[in-house]
């Protein structure tokens, strides 16, 4: 059975305050999870696309899942990390349409907030801070087991925190993808009936006829909106349903492929490894790098 928690727009997978040393020095992560830090002293920085943005003391970060960056420690960074889950805006995750990493300033609650998010989700911390490491069916089952033993109040009250939390991190009205761009309004329904329907047959004309646009108006405004061709879009975003089915399911290939719209085991492999260098295998066992 479902908990009612399930149905809650984001759901924390790890939450701890954490010490780091030169010792976090990790390249090319990605995944499947989004992850926010508060950061209470030192120093240490996230790379993304050669951008480097600097941890420093009072502000907020953002990595939405799927975003593959690099993490820098000079000497020693004290910070909270918050793993959770993302189902927000039906599906849409505006923040995977902004390739980079989130940056502000956080404001004076924010600091009490984190500690009772911390006080409310005890225990849950990372087991390794080493990405190699990581073990993805020990915190899902973690989380499963131990929610029922948890005073609904208090997960409530933790739901309402991380999203306030999250809010900080709004779409800028100046993005070029915010959500009030005419181009974005049109294009959005196409792309929430891709999210929720991958495991089906999926064209141009499908999706232009969707939203009452012609095939070529629609391939047009989706490469404006998306930065990419409506069937590569569609390929990306299947592969990234088998990467999560990969670390949060036991399910095999062939069912993952099933899931994910693609033919078979095979064609996932290929398809998967062209776009995350690994195969399928190696994915799994290494957690989400």
């Amino acid at each position: 059975m479902n908990l009612l928690s399930d149905t809650f727009p984001l759901r924390i997978i790890n939450i701890a305050s954490s010490e780091l040393d030169q010792k976090w020095n990790y390249k090319d992560i990605c995944s499947p999870f989004f992850r926010m830090y508060y950061i209470f002293e030192g120093e240490g920085s996230i790379t993304h696309k050669g951008i480097k943005y600097i941890l420093t003391p009072g502000k907020l970060f953002l990595i939405p899942s799927f975003t593959n960056s690099s993490y820098y420690c000079n000497e020693s960074l004290s910070m909270v990390y918050v793993i959770f889950t993302n189902q927000l805006y039906n599906e849409m995750r505006i923040y995977n349409f902004h390739d980079r990493v989130f940056e502000v300033e956080a404001q004076p609650q924010d600091k009490g907030l984190i500690e009772r998010l911390l006080f409310l989700n005890p225990k849950m911390e990372l087991l390794d801070n080493d990405p190699q490491k990581y073990d993805n069916w020990h915190y899902l089952d973690k989380n499963r087991n131990s929610e029922p033993k948890k005073p609904f109040q208090e997960i409530l009250e933790s739901q309402g925190i991380l999203l306030q939390l999250f809010s900080r991190f709004s779409i800028s009205e100046n993005d070029d993808l915010n959500i009030k761009n005419s181009a974005i309004s049109k294009i959005f329904p196409a792309i929430q009936y891709i999210n929720n329907n991958l495991e089906e047959s999926l064209s141009v004309k499908k999706l232009a006829q969707e939203i009452c646009l012609s095939p070529d108006y629609f391939s047009r405004l989706f490469l404006e909106v998306t930065k990419s061709r409506p069937i590569e879009f569609i390929q990306r975003k299947r592969i990234e349903k088998a990467q999560l089915l990969l670390v949060t399911t036991k399910h095999s290939l062939d069912k993952i492929a099933e899931l994910s719209g693609l033919n078979n085991a095979s064609y996932l492999s290929r398809l998967f490894k062209r776009y995350t260098g690994k195969s399928p295998g190696k994915y799994r066992l290494a957690g989400f790098v």
